[in-house]
């Protein structure tokens, strides 16, 4: 031991290893080959096992590769040492290198210990066949499943494809005939001296006219809603009319249905908002007429009132937050109904009632209120009512009577200039007709024609300064019949209106690309028509001074309160306390009587009758009351 410490790598005393050999040259070179080859042998497999390790790290044995590469080079370098010693007797030497390479294994040999039960559960090929099927297998199943759903989506999209054409036809027949409908109430308002009872009953066949036009638009809502294509479009309007519009169709449900209707409007409710107009009231008509529709007796209410208000920085626009509530005392719903109320297609409450429906009014209308940025939410008790409401914040608009402008202006008798010939083209005679009435009695010479070559006929020989046509007609329909004419030299620049009750945009995307100049939806509105008359014809209007009734209520009436001649202070008075006592038909009886003694008070009467007519109580006496103040 003593000279192992002493003399670890002294090798003088012994004799080459060659010399047991007896230094013959085929046993020596025999040796010599072997120990190299080995050598070379065991240190190609480090390396690969270097390679593998660089390239597979997720492998959770690399420290084993690791301790069994370096055993490996180890047992290479003795086989090197081996060739050494034939000529130089370092015995120590290699010695110490068996000893290291000894260190080395038994340290590997613990860890393949340690890893043995971790490399026993790695699968064996076999296994590995098997799960190799089993996914296969499962991958196998799920294309054919992505194939089910891709051919189930085709069939969706073509069903939904097909519902949409088929609600697109049927709300082009029922606008036919409400063309005719809204356009002779606009005529007779316009051309017919009605009494009072007359004009309010024509404006009452408008407005649930126009109603009835909202609900077939309403119903093709549902497929833009499906397919995220809804949009609000957002304009100034004069708030309290936009209120009475609504009430009077409500109210007049109730009325049929022998049920109280109440109104409670805030004071503070602004003039003119900023808002989709026509989306607002298809909600809040929607809300009012199911609580009519499912109150059998007591009462509907409905009110609006400020919840909260906040100008922007420069204070030029407040936003308003107002609260619409709806109210009754009809048959109510369970809590689990109440979760399924504003899904597509679903109705409450009896069977008789679900038939009156189509089950879309509260999901076409919460998807309206949650693009405004509320939300419709409701608390009912089965037997006692319910309760639906929303919170929206709306701008406050003050160019409102921009809208209005030439309703206050009076009802169009006349056009300045030289007469104008109109040819309209249209294959119903209906709808021919009310575009007639509505023209020759302002001044237009209007000729006929029931399809597109009837329409270049006469074309040809009346020589029109603006045509009107229809789409769809039979023998040569509305796109031929334009594209004719602006590939004619003598009416390529003559003023065209489309004119369908087609609501694909394609449609209306189609006439223009043929020439049309505009398009104009059926049933058409008289102030839409007599605008693009103007626009292309560049008219001037000749006013009778009288304000139409049919498409506004008086807007101006509380916008100009220091314009009116009101009564004295003790009349105002009596008036308010009518008013707060809930007496209207003493209320009315006295107004009559102001507007009787005194015409210059016809301005302020007038707006008293309208007010207390509707049963708008707190309106009421808040008008009376500023004219006191």
């Amino acid at each position: 031991m003593l000279t192992l410490l002493n003399y670890p790598l002294h090798s003088i005393g012994f004799i080459p290893h060659g010399h047991c050999y007896l230094w013959q040259t085929g046993l020596v070179w025999l040796h010599i080959i072997s120990d190299a080859t080995i050598a070379l042998a065991y240190y190609s497999i480090p390396f690969l096992l270097i390679y593998f390790i660089s390239k597979r790290q997720d492998v959770p044995f690399n420290g084993v590769f690791i301790l069994f590469g370096a055993f490996i080079i180890a047992c290479g370098t003795g086989h090197l040492i081996d060739i050494w010693t034939l000529w130089h007797p370092d015995y120590w030497v290699a010695g110490s290198l068996k000893a290291l390479t000894a260190i080395i294994s038994i340290y590997t040999a613990f860890a393949l210990f340690y890893l043995m039960p971790q490399a026993l559960t790695l699968p064996s090929p076999a296994q590995l066949e098997v799960i190799n099927r089993a996914l296969t297998s499962e991958i196998v199943q799920r294309k054919r499943i992505e194939q089910e759903l891709r051919k189930a989506e085709e069939v969706a999209q073509n069903a939904s494809q097909a519902k949409s054409e088929f609600l697109a036809n049927m709300s082009h027949e029922l606008r036919t005939p409400l063309n005719g409908i809204l356009g002779y109430t606009q005529i007779l308002q316009r051309t017919e001296s009605l009494s009072e009872k007359g004009r309010k009953g024509v404006s009452i066949i408008y407005q649930c006219g126009s109603h009835l036009l909202n609900l077939i638009n309403d119903v093709l809502d549902l497929s833009k809603i499906e397919a995220r294509k809804l949009e609000l479009n957002r304009v100034g309007f004069y708030f309290p009319a936009f209120i009475d519009s609504v009430v009077e169709i409500c109210r007049i449900q109730a009325e049929q249905k022998v049920i109280a209707f109440h109104l409670q409007l805030d004071p503070d409710l602004p003039t003119g908002i900023y808002a989709d107009e026509k989306r607002l009231r298809q909600v809040l008509i929607n809300l009012l007429s199911n609580a009519i529709k499912f109150t059998h007796e007591g009462s509907v209410s409905f009110q609006a009132k400020v919840i909260s208000q906040e100008s922007n920085a420069d204070g030029k626009i407040t936003n308003y937050k107002i609260r619409f509530e709806i109210a009754d005392t009809g048959a109510g719903i369970t809590p689990e109904q109440t979760q399924k109320i504003f899904q597509p297609f679903e109705q409450v409450g009896n069977q008789k009632r679900q038939s009156e429906g189509t089950g879309l009014g509260l999901a076409i209308s919460q998807q309206i209120i949650l693009l405004m940025g509320g939300q419709i939410q409701v608390q009912s008790e089965l037997g006692k009512g319910s309760t639906f409401w929303f919170e929206v914040q709306l701008p406050e608009s003050k160019d409102w009577a921009k809208v209005s402008r030439v309703v206050e202006q009076g009802t169009i008798i006349g056009y300045q200039g030289q007469k104008r010939t109109i040819l309209i083209v249209d294959d119903k005679w209906e709808n021919r007709s009310v575009i007639v009435n509505l023209l020759e009695p302002v001044g237009f010479t209007v000729i006929e024609a029931s399809h597109g070559q009837e329409g270049w006929e006469q074309a040809v020989a009346h020589k029109p300064d603006l045509i009107i046509t229809d789409l769809v007609m039979p023998v040569s329909d509305g796109f031929k019949f334009i594209k004719r004419l602006r590939w004619s030299n003598q009416f390529k620049k003559i003023a065209v209106i489309a004119s369908s009750a087609s609501v694909f945009a394609a449609d209306q995307y189609k006439s223009v690309d043929a020439g049309a100049n505009i398009f104009l939806p059926k049933p058409i509105e008289a102030e839409a028509l007599l605008e693009l008359l103007r626009k292309l014809l560049q008219l001037q209007w000749i006013f009778d001074g009288k304000a139409d009734t049919i498409k506004k209520t008086d807007a101006g009436g509380m916008d100009h309160l220091e314009k009116m001649i009101s009564p004295s202070n003790e009349v105002l008075q009596q008036l308010l306390e009518l008013a707060q006592d809930g007496d209207i038909q003493l209320l009315l009886e006295s107004v009559q009587e102001l507007s009787t003694s005194d015409e210059q008070l016809s301005t302020f009467t007038e707006q008293i009758i309208q007010l207390a007519s509707n049963f708008q109580l707190k309106r009421l006496e808040s008008f009376i009351q500023q004219h006191i103040n």
